[in-house]
């Protein structure tokens, strides 16, 4: 996956993390691995702590972004964390 792609793929992830009151710290994508691994990390905008609910309420609309953006060509495994 080349840097434009990765580039688009986290500015799709920010407009959804702001429905969450939330930003992308840092997303890191794995392609020595198979499958691929997505590793999102999250933070709160006011500064709060992420809680578990925080990641999991993240990890499905961030999934189906993904999928629909088809920016991906591969199997891959998401990873959200904090």
């Amino acid at each position: 996956m080349d840097n434009e792609c990765k580039n688009n793929l986290e500015s799709l992830l920010q407009e959804v993390a702001k429905k969450f009151n939330l930003q992308i710290h840092s997303l890191n994508l794995l392609t020595n691995q198979n499958p691929v691994i997505i590793k999102i990390i999250i933070c709160k905008t006011d500064d709060d702590d992420i809680t578990l609910d925080d990641c999991s309420r993240f990890n499905n609309p961030a999934a189906i972004v993904i999928e629909n953006s088809n920016l991906l060509k591969c199997s891959y495994v998401l990873e959200i964390s904090s």
